[in-house]
């Protein structure tokens, strides 16, 4: 199994940074942390998180080599139907206060009134 450092320059290669001072300077730290990461030298979970976001790649696969190294891609909810739209408005009424049901009334009135231009 390859080490972190191993990964991470693999991660490096296939986002074609081949440079370690772009890294470094992507992520906001000097060159020298880059060289001890990449000697899997101590890490800290921000900097872990902050060097995935960097190259685009899974943290999960990063730390373990577990799994596909792309990152996880958020899940878009398909399109809301007007009866799913409905749905949830009566889900909401029945689960929020009257303070949080007024908010949101206040809310959607403001939307609708800017997409009419009023």
């Amino acid at each position: 199994m390859s080490s972190r450092g191993d990964r991470m320059v693999q991660a490096m290669r296939l986002r074609g940074m081949t440079k370690q001072h772009a890294l470094a300077f992507a992520i906001g730290v000097n060159e020298s942390t880059v060289t001890r990461w990449k000697n899997d030298g101590p890490m800290s979970v921000e900097h872990a998180v902050m060097l995935c976001t960097a190259l685009d790649i899974s943290l999960d696969w990063f730390l373990t080599g577990a799994g596909p190294i792309d990152a996880p891609r958020p899940q878009v909810a398909p399109p809301c139907s007007e009866s799913g739209f409905l749905a949830s408005m009566r889900q909401a009424d029945t689960a929020l206060s009257e303070q949080s049901k007024l908010l949101l009334a206040a809310f959607i009135q403001s939307i609708v009134t800017k997409q009419q231009g009023l």
